[in-house]
C-alpha cells in the first residue's frame, strides 16, 4: 500500500492475473469492496499491467498457457520498478515442491483453490498492512538519510560563511598530505588573516563584521575552485585554503591574487592605515615528505602569516624552509 495513497483517500489496487474469467470474477467479488481490481488474462498482459500500474498486491495464477506464474513472477522481482510488489500465487497446486518453487521466487504467500473467501480476505488485508508498514519504514529511511545528509553538512560547515570549518579543514588536510606523500607530489597551505578585524568589529559593529568574514568567504570560493582545493574559516577572522598539487611558488602568486581581490573591493575602514579591509597572507608549500607532515604545513604556514603582520601586514609571505 503506497502511503502517499492512503493519505490522499485512495483504495489499493490489486492486480489479478489467470487466464481463466470464472477465477477472475470469484476474486473480483470477494474483493471489489474493499480495493480497485485491475486484471489481466495471460502473464505477458499481467506483466505490462503492473510495469504501468503499479498495483499494491498481485494475485498471481501458476498455470498459463504463455507464460506461467513462476515465470510472471521471476520477472517482476527482477525489475527494480517491480521487485517490492508483493506477489501471492492462487493455484490448485498444493504440494510442498510447488510452493516453495514459488516462495523462492519471491512470492509471499501461497492461496490454494478452490478459494476460501474469508481466508482470501484476511491474507490481502494482512499482505497489504504489510507492505504500507515496509513503504512507510522506507519513507522514513530515506528521510533520515536525507537529515543525515543535512546534518554532516552542517558538522562540516561553517555557518556563516558557508565554507569548510575547522574540523573539515583537519581532515581535508591530513587526507591531502597522505596522498601527495603517497604519489611523491606537491602541496600548498596558504593561511589568511583579516587586518585590524577587531577594530573593524568595534566601529561598524558585529553585523558589519559578518558581512566582512562573508565576503572573505566568498572571494576564497571563487579563488580556489580546482578539484581537491578546500577553502576553509581556520577559526574568527583566520582563513585556509588547501592547494593540491601547487608549488609553493605558485601558491605564492594566487595567495597575492586573492590580496589584491579584496583589497580591490574598497570595503570601508576607517581604522585601517589603508583605509579599506585588506588581509595578511603565509603561504607555504613543496614536495610532501615524511618530515613535512600536518604539523610542519600549520606551523610554517603561520610562521609566514606571523611575518606578513610583523612586515606591516596587507602582504604576501611565502615561507623558506632553512
Amino acid at each position: 500500500m503506497n502511503p502517499d495513497r492512503s493519505e490522499q483517500g485512495a483504495r489499493p489496487k490489486i492486480l489479478i492475473v489467470d487466464d481463466t474469467a470464472a477465477n477472475i470474477e470469484v476474486l473480483y467479488q470477494i474483493l471489489k469492496a474493499e480495493y480497485d481490481i485491475l486484471f489481466a488474462k495471460s502473464g505477458t498482459d499481467g506483466l505490462r499491467m503492473a510495469r504501468e500500474q503499479m498495483p499494491d498486491l498481485v494475485l498471481l495464477d501458476v498455470m498459463m498457457p504463455d507464460m506461467d506464474g513462476y515465470e510472471v513472477c521471476r520477472v517482476l522481482k527482477q525489475e527494480p520498478e517491480t521487485a517490492r510488489i508483493p506477489v501471492v500465487f492462487v493455484t490448485a497446486m498444493d504440494n510442498d515442491e510447488d510452493e516453495t518453487r514459488g516462495l523462492e521466487l519471491g512470492a509471499i504467500d501461497y492461496l490454494t483453490k478452490p478459494i476460501r473467501p474469508c481466508i482470501v480476505r484476511a491474507r490481502v488485508r494482512n499482505h497489504l498492512e504489510l507492505k504500507h508498514r515496509g513503504d512507510l519504514l522506507e519513507q522514513l529511511s530515506a528521510q533520515l538519510a536525507h537529515k543525515n545528509r543535512e546534518l554532516e553538512v552542517l558538522v562540516r560547515e561553517d555557518g556563516l560563511t558557508g565554507i569548510a570549518n575547522r574540523r573539515h579543514f583537519d581532515e581535508a588536510l591530513r587526507c591531502e598530505i597522505q596522498r601527495a606523500a603517497r604519489n611523491g607530489r606537491n602541496l600548498s597551505l596558504i593561511m589568511c588573516d583579516i587586518d585590524h578585524f577587531k577594530r573593524f568589529n568595534d566601529l561598524y559593529g558585529h553585523f558589519a563584521g559578518d558581512k566582512c568574514l562573508q565576503l572573505v568567504g566568498e572571494l576564497l570560493k571563487k579563488s580556489f575552485k580546482r578539484a581537491g582545493e578546500v577553502v576553509a574559516r581556520y577559526g574568527g577572522e583566520e582563513f585556509a585554503a588547501i592547494l593540491p598539487d601547487t608549488s609553493g611558488e605558485l601558491a605564492g602568486h594566487l595567495a597575492e591574487r586573492l590580496r589584491l581581490e579584496l583589497f580591490g573591493q574598497a570595503l570601508p575602514h576607517a581604522q585601517s592605515p589603508s583605509g579599506v579591509v585588506t588581509m595578511s597572507l603565509g603561504v607555504t608549500g613543496g614536495l610532501v615528505t615524511r618530515e613535512r607532515g600536518v604539523e610542519w604545513f600549520i606551523t610554517s604556514a603561520d610562521n609566514a602569516l606571523y611575518r606578513s603582520k610583523e612586515g606591516g601586514r596587507n602582504r604576501v609571505t611565502v615561507w623558506e624552509d632553512q
